[in-house]
């Protein structure tokens, strides 16, 4: 039959609309390419199916669905009769997609995130239909539309809720199992759904068994919450299947609990589990530990007691103190300054390394163990606290014995971390393509491209630049420009990023995109 509709390729619809391009259909539909009049010549689809005995109906549906508006729902332009090669049939005239779901899922199965950008928009447009007392009645991949970077669901399938559909004889297993002989209801969408999320995440519908009443098997190896709402979604009893909204809360429930205008308080969200320091403990002297110090070292606590000490002396103290140093300073300083030389000079070589050359001896220390970074990240920023404390030692001379052997060492850590890989890893952590390779298209085939055909190819490069891996991650609309991307991408040469100072394999996606100008290419890395 496709051979019939190939023969109408040429013809004008109603004196305005002519088929262009067989795009595909059945043995009873058929889509082509045709266009729009206007200065803009916007390209659309427009769908034949047979006139019929619900011709009217069919055509008061259509006429329905013009008048919606939703930014993920194909728009509808234009519907008639007309009559193709002797029969009557009915005409739909489109928004034009690029590709459907239908066509990526026979090459592979779609990623969770990807499965959640796909069902998001779809829940949205459901509950908008349903608002509106229609339902979709096909939730199917072929009815997911791609146009513009956009995700939209088809609307030439639309029905009202609560009314029975004809049977065409032809059961799909999309189609809920009370559709054949019940009114259409909010629920039959639920399922095709249901049957849509399974297949769009394992590439095959559930099988039903003929005469079995139990529910569909659904895979336990799909990821949460998918799993959730394909098993409440696949029930055969449509009242104890999930509705649409109850699939949105449990896709994502705060987006939910935000729509309906429930008032989440911010102090309800845990940001950390540990516990919020209690103000007056911030309030130490200034020559205390910061205050992270008492909340990440218990052991410490106390040392927020020396306001005892400051304030609370008697007057006559701070004299008597003052004339017992100058007496004290008088007797041991002429021992000291006669010992300064061998201090110094013990000083020169002993007690160097905490002082100031840890900066420079530390950090191969520290790659060639690597144990040592192991304490946590708390014990560290204390540490640093402890590190800029010791800047005061006559303030507290009792913490240095505690803060000079691990200060050095955690402060080399931190800061030598922090600055060494400015010269070469932090420049280096992303890859780069260095030869880029454009698919080579012959004129008579660029001839053919109508607008632009894009495909997607991911690339697995070794340590080396190398691809070492290519496939099609979105084929896009014609496999003979899928295999010149393909081709392509495995002559591409990337420079690879770096991770620890070594060359580190990654992965990227490249856009191509076919013009009857010309091709281009659009690399993104993936990963690392």
């Amino acid at each position: 039959m496709s051979d019939f509709w190939k023969q109408c390729e040429g013809q004008v619809i109603d004196n305005r609309f002519r088929l262009r391009h067989y795009l595909g259909g059945t043995d009873d539909s058929a889509v082509f390419l045709t266009q729009l009049a206007g200065p803009q010549s916007q390209k659309a689809a427009i769908k034949f199916i047979p006139a019929g005995t619900t011709a009217d109906l069919q055509l008061s549906l259509w006429r329905r669905a013009t008048e919606l508006a939703h930014p993920n729902l194909i728009r509808i332009f234009d519907i008639g009769r007309c009559r193709l090669e002797n029969r009557d049939r009915l005409y739909v005239v489109m928004e034009h997609a690029e590709e459907d779901l239908s066509q990526i899922l026979p090459q592979r199965a779609l990623t969770v995130s990807e499965s959640r950008e796909m069902l998001e928009p779809v829940l949205d447009v459901l509950v908008y239909l349903h608002s509106k007392g229609l339902v979709h009645s096909r939730i199917k991949p072929s009815n997911i539309l791609a146009t513009a970077d956009q995700l939209k669901l088809s609307s030439d399938t639309l029905f009202p809720i609560g009314e029975s559909r004809k049977s065409s004889g032809k059961f799909d297993a999309h189609d809920a199992p009370e559709s054949a002989a019940s009114p259409l209801s909010a629920a039959s969408d639920v399922w095709c759904l249901g049957m849509t999320l399974v297949e769009t995440l394992t590439q095959r519908a559930p099988v039903l068994q003929p005469g079995n009443q139990a529910d569909p098997l659904v895979p336990d190896t799909l990821p949460q919450p998918f799993l959730d709402i394909a098993r409440h979604a696949l029930r055969r009893d449509p009242r104890r299947r999930w509705t649409v909204p109850e699939i949105a809360a449990r896709l994502n429930p705060v987006a939910v609990a935000a729509a309906a205008g429930q008032s989440v308080s911010p102090l309800a969200v845990p940001l950390s589990a540990v516990p919020a320091v209690p103000a007056a403990k911030l309030q130490v002297p200034r020559f205390d530990v910061p205050p992270p110090r008492p909340q990440a070292q218990p052991p410490r606590l106390p040392a927020a007691n020396p306001p005892k000490q400051a304030l609370v002396l008697p007057n006559y103290v701070v004299p008597a103190a003052a004339g017992l140093f100058v007496i004290v300073a008088i007797l041991v300083l002429p021992k000291i300054l006669g010992h300064r030389p061998d201090s110094s000079s013990s000083a020169a070589t002993a007690p160097a390394q905490p002082a100031g050359p840890p900066k420079a001896t530390e950090p191969p220390a520290r790659r060639e163990i690597p144990p040592a970074p192991k304490p946590s990240a708390s014990t560290t920023a204390q540490n640093s606290l402890k590190t800029a404390a010791e800047k005061k030692p006559a303030a507290q001379p009792q913490s240095l014995p505690e803060a000079a052997p691990t200060p050095a060492a955690v402060h080399t850590d931190v800061f030598p971390s922090a600055n060494a890989p400015s010269a070469s890893a932090s420049s280096s952590t992303r890859g780069e393509v260095l030869d880029e390779i454009l698919p080579e298209v012959p004129a008579k085939a660029r001839a053919t491209i109508r607008g632009i055909v894009r495909v997607r190819v991911r690339v697995h490069v070794d340590p080396t630049g190398n691809v070492t891996e290519a496939a099609l991650d979105s084929p896009g609309p014609s496999k003979y420009f899928a295999n010149l991307a393909l081709k392509a991408a495995r002559d591409w040469q990337f420079g690879s990023p770096e991770i620890g100072g070594h060359s580190a394999p990654s992965e990227w996606l490249i856009r191509f995109e076919f013009s009857p100008s010309g091709s281009k290419a659009f690399p993104r890395q993936a990963a690392p």
